[in-house]
């Protein structure tokens, strides 16, 4: 459920589907109404929603694809926080990619191993992570409480 716009003593305000609660703000005042809307997502939050996860995903076979960069839209279109981990040496081919979904710099990462790869996802807190490698995700799914998502 995404954020919605309401009403509430003739204040204009937001809240997380239909049945949240209305957070209004004075329409003059733009840092209100940044904040009314930012408790309608931690409303969606605390209602069990998944807008706001950190989902990865791998790069070779699987973000590198066509199908990769629209289900990583996807993702993005669902309001949740997008990394790229690799078990690739270095980031730099990877960076292109990445920011052209609007991935920062910042949250690519390149572990050398698979092995520091499911640690890598584990250290960030990513909820789902999308992989070509069976292993990976028999790792996550058996060893974390990461879902693992086979990408074939």
């Amino acid at each position: 459920m995404p954020v919605q716009s309401c009403e509430e003593n003739n204040k204009p305000g937001y809240k997380w589907g239909q049945q949240g609660k209305c957070y209004t703000y004075n329409p003059d005042n733009e840092g209100q109404r940044r904040k009314a809307k930012q408790y309608a997502i931690i409303q969606g939050y605390a209602v069990g929603d998944f807008a706001g996860l950190r989902v990865s995903f791998d790069y070779d076979d699987t973000l590198s694809t066509r199908r990769g960069k629209d289900l990583a839209q996807k993702e993005i279109d669902k309001g949740n926080v997008l990394y790229v981990i690799s078990a690739r040496n270095d980031k730099t081919a990877m960076l292109s990619t990445a920011l052209s979904l609007g991935i920062p710099q910042s949250r690519v990462f390149a572990t050398g191993s698979n092995k520091a790869k499911v640690e890598k996802i584990q250290e960030l807190r990513i909820s789902k992570h999308y992989d070509n490698n069976k292993n990976v995700i028999k790792d996550l799914n058996q060893k974390t409480r990461v879902v693992g998502i086979i990408f074939n």
